[in-house]
């Protein structure tokens, strides 16, 4: 079935762009409770939502193409030409990994589970198919695990102890500030029994060792992340972070804004890039389906190619080498590494970050869009064991119709099957 044209929600009188005289217009670009995109979703819960979306021509595509059924078989990996490099991929056999207090809470969440709840939770190994069922809209067509917002304060507080404990400090900081900009989206369009902090699933694959390997997904609306351990060693992707708004202006959290680095640093870098190098990065200066391969655009996922069911996608790199940057903008590429990567723990991160480091004389950066202070974009930087990307977005939730510096969309994928640790686990 062809992509849609659009997401099926708009009506004549949206908005194309956003005011500019503001940094994060979102405050015009709320939806009225009678907006098709919001209509009559106070009286849903998730899963009647979801229901209700299968009768809209283009959520109904999504849906089908997120349902299990439909998931890629067999798994191969994300790469750049159909053929998956081998040995890229070089693990220590202790890197710090805080694999026992990772253990330690996810026996602490058993502990207060009760037996049903128990086989709820455990969904096989994670080689099972069942481990790439992530997705990242509020759409729920895949139940299974334990939903937070169906758990006790308890469970969700146990829950997310093993986040933290799996996490750094900023790292978990990030994943609560996706959770707590979901809650406040659903409060921005009286949505909150399928926008909140806790819409989100907790699944546990394997049983948590230091022997074998173990792991769990955590996805929901705007945040998933797959997390694997063996040993001392963990490997977190694919990972999908983004947020409509992007920041929080009201409440107890006002003031929390998301992917501040990644957007900010990206834009300084490609601003200050030699003009001739601008243009080998630019792929396209338009951003929508009619600027764009119909590959590679649709109405949900825009621009970006990495997210939920393209775990076996083939991407070419395309746009700028690095190794043509000056050795100050080849800089700000590894901080955007650092920043998309926050979430190890900081030993896990240097071993990563060396990898990274390693092949960065084979790593691409490329841009989609304008780059003006107020201009919409995409970006990517694409190596043999690193794949991020940011994208903005036109409205879901809010009324905009072309993409916006307010709805942002991150994913990080490892290509050549370093995703859900398979190259650390050798499988």
């Amino acid at each position: 079935m062809a992509a849609p044209v659009n997401s099926g929600y708009l009506q004549t009188n949206d908005p194309t762009k956003p005011r500019s005289d503001a940094a994060v217009p979102f405050r015009d670009i709320i939806p009225a409770p009678t907006h098709p995109r919001i209509a009559g979703i106070v009286d849903h819960d998730a899963l009647s939502w979801c229901e209700s979306r299968r009768q809209i021509e283009a959520p109904a595509w999504l849906i089908n193409r997120l349902e299990k059924k439909n998931l890629e078989r067999p798994y191969k990996g994300f790469t750049s030409d159909g053929k998956v490099r081998e040995g890229l991929y070089e693990y220590a056999e202790d890197e710090g990994a805080p694999t026992e207090e990772a253990i330690a809470k996810t026996e602490a969440l058993m502990k207060i589970l009760s037996e049903e709840q128990k086989k709820a939770v455990h969904c096989g190994d994670v080689t099972d198919d069942e481990f790439r069922l992530w997705s990242n809209p509020e759409l729920y067509m895949n139940p299974g695990g334990l939903r937070l917002d169906e758990c006790s304060s308890e469970i969700q507080t146990a829950i997310h102890a093993i986040l933290k404990a799996s996490s750094s400090k900023q790292g978990y900081e990030k994943i609560l500030g996706c959770c707590l900009t979901n809650d406040f989206l659903g409060h921005l369009v009286n949505g909150k029994k399928i926008l909140n902090e806790h819409s989100y699933n907790f699944r546990l694959f394997g049983t948590p060792s230091l022997n074998s390997p173990w792991g769990y997904t955590f996805f929901g609306h705007h945040l998933c992340l797959n997390v694997v351990f063996l040993g001392k060693r963990m490997v977190i992707g694919p990972t999908f972070m983004g947020a409509e708004p992007d920041r929080i202006d009201e409440g107890p959290h006002a003031g929390l804004r998301l992917f501040r680095t990644e957007e900010l640093e990206s834009l300084k870098l490609m601003q200050g890039l030699p003009k001739e190098l601008q243009e080998k990065a630019t792929l396209s200066k338009g951003m929508d389906g009619n600027s764009l391969p119909a590959d590679r655009w649709n109405p949900f996922d825009e621009r970006h190619l990495a997210g939920a069911r393209q775990d076996n996608r083939i991407v070419p790199f395309e746009g700028c080498p690095v190794s043509e940057f000056p050795a100050d903008k080849q800089e700000s590429i590894i901080n955007l590494f650092l920043a998309f990567n926050e979430y190890y723990p900081e030993s896990v991160l240097q071993h990563r970050l060396a990898l990274f480091k390693k092949h960065l004389p084979e790593t691409y950066f490329a841009w989609i869009g304008e780059f003006g202070d107020e201009d919409p974009y995409y970006y990517r930087i694409h190596s043999p064991v690193g794949f991020m990307e940011l994208d903005f977005h036109c409205g879901i939730f809010l009324t905009n119709t072309t993409p916006a510096r307010c709805h942002i969309h991150t994913t990080n994928r490892l290509p050549n099957r370093g995703d859900y640790g398979r190259a650390l686990i050798g499988a």
